[in-house]
């Protein structure tokens, strides 16, 4: 099992300005394998978010169409002892497969607020058949509330 990060994923600005407070963070990994557990983190989740909509964009990373590379998408903290607990399956179940095909694929899930930042994960339930290298990017939506 290996875990994939986004090169800048530490080191992307974050924004909360005077114009609003829809915000939209984004990034992308490029993940050099398929298997089973294996994680891509590709963005960070600021603290005082309250999430409407992920979308996630990606290459095919699985060339072979039979057994299909599939996947859940979910949180987990920047600091496990900060919070909040893990959910790898709060913004799509196990088992999607959209890692198979290039495109643009929109999560459905109800919004939820971050008091702590969080990594957006995207955990492999089912390993490629034949992987090909591609890059994975997060687009998170939603409104900067601010932490409490």
């Amino acid at each position: 099992m290996a875990t994939f990060n986004a090169p800048d994923l530490y080191s992307k600005s974050r924004h909360m300005g005077g114009y609003g407070n829809t915000t939209v963070v984004y990034g992308s990994v490029t993940p050099t394998a398929g298997a089973v557990g294996d994680i891509y983190r590709s963005v960070i989740i600021p603290a005082g978010t309250d999430v409407t909509d992920v979308d996630i964009v990606n290459d095919d990373l699985d060339t072979n169409v039979s057994p299909t590379i599939a996947c859940k998408v979910g949180y987990a903290p920047l600091n496990a002892a900060d919070g909040p607990a893990a959910v790898d399956d709060y913004f799509a179940a196990a088992g999607k497969t959209f890692l198979n095909t290039a495109g643009r694929t929109s999560l459905a899930f109800q919004p939820v607020k971050f008091e702590k930042p969080v990594f957006l994960t995207i955990t492999l339930s089912a390993a490629a058949a034949t992987f090909a290298a591609g890059k994975v990017t997060a687009i998170v939506k939603g409104d900067a509330a601010g932490i409490k």
